[in-house]
């Protein structure tokens, strides 16, 4: 019963087709014929739309120079992916950063603290500037408290002290002259780095007094060398320790240093 129906059906549209006048076979051509010719022109317009987008995909924007340049021209900030520059800014950046011992140089966006590695600007910044840029990296990366000077004002070599290992006596490489790394200065001999500072302190301070005192122009007890300063009174002084002289010349009082406020 199906395969009849099925055949009934076909029979139709066939004597359907052929019940199609000629008018109506023109229109439906016609129909077909705009419907094509509409689908290339918009395959045409969409091919033309990406040829020109083209080139302003491979553009990039300079956050310095505020200028558009082309891919070829920007530079790759590997570690930074929210600020764009072109290579030209980027390489006057750099040497200006090393040109102020400011290392590690970090991108220049604002607040931005991704580093700028010197291997990725080694084509746009000149040689020797590649190279001191190696070299400060190198040197900032050392504690302060892990590098100084060699105490010798004829040498000066720049020295790295390692904390992790017990060493306090050692020669410098430059010079060959031996010295004490903890204190940085030249070897003290018979005496250890913790009363050797201790005493370099209490030298500190004494100089700094003795400073102070002859910019105040106080005076030195000749018994017992401590410093004396007067207020206000005559110049007649006695010292806590019982003894008196001069405040103007210092020495042992008399009655003749009277004459001394006269001088």
């Amino acid at each position: 019963m199906a395969d009849i129906i099925s055949k009934v059906c076909a029979d139709y549209e066939d004597f359907r087709a052929l019940m199609l006048s000629d008018d109506e076979c023109a229109e439906e051509l016609q129909f077909q014929e705009v419907l094509a010719e509409s689908f290339s022109s918009f395959h045409l317009h969409m091919s033309s739309t990406k040829i020109q987008e083209s080139p302003e995909s491979s553009q990039g924007y300079c956050e310095i120079c505020l200028d558009t340049k082309v891919t070829n021209e920007m530079f790759k900030l590997e570690n930074c992916s929210d600020h764009s520059f072109c290579s030209d800014c980027i390489s006057q950046y750099v040497q200006s950063k090393i040109q102020e011992h400011i290392f590690p140089v970090t991108c220049p966006g604002l607040k931005c603290r991704a580093i700028i590695e010197p291997v990725s600007c080694k084509s746009i910044i000149p040689e020797n500037v590649f190279e001191k840029w190696e070299g400060g990296l190198s040197e900032s990366t050392l504690l302060a408290c892990e590098k100084f000077y060699c105490p010798y004002k004829d040498c000066s070599e720049l020295l790295i002290y390692d904390q992790d290992q017990d060493i306090i006596e050692c020669v410098c490489p430059s010079c060959q002259r031996l010295l004490c790394a903890p204190c940085g200065v030249p070897w003290h001999t018979g005496v250890d780095c913790d009363k050797f500072q201790k005493e370099e302190k209490n030298r500190e301070d004494d100089l700094k007094v003795e400073e102070l005192a002859k910019k105040s122009k106080w005076m030195t007890c000749p018994h017992c060398k401590n410093l004396v300063q007067k207020a206000d009174g005559c110049i007649h002084i006695t010292c806590w320790c019982g003894s008196e002289f001069c405040y103007v010349c210092g020495e042992t009082w008399s009655e003749s240093h009277w004459s001394c406020q006269t001088k």
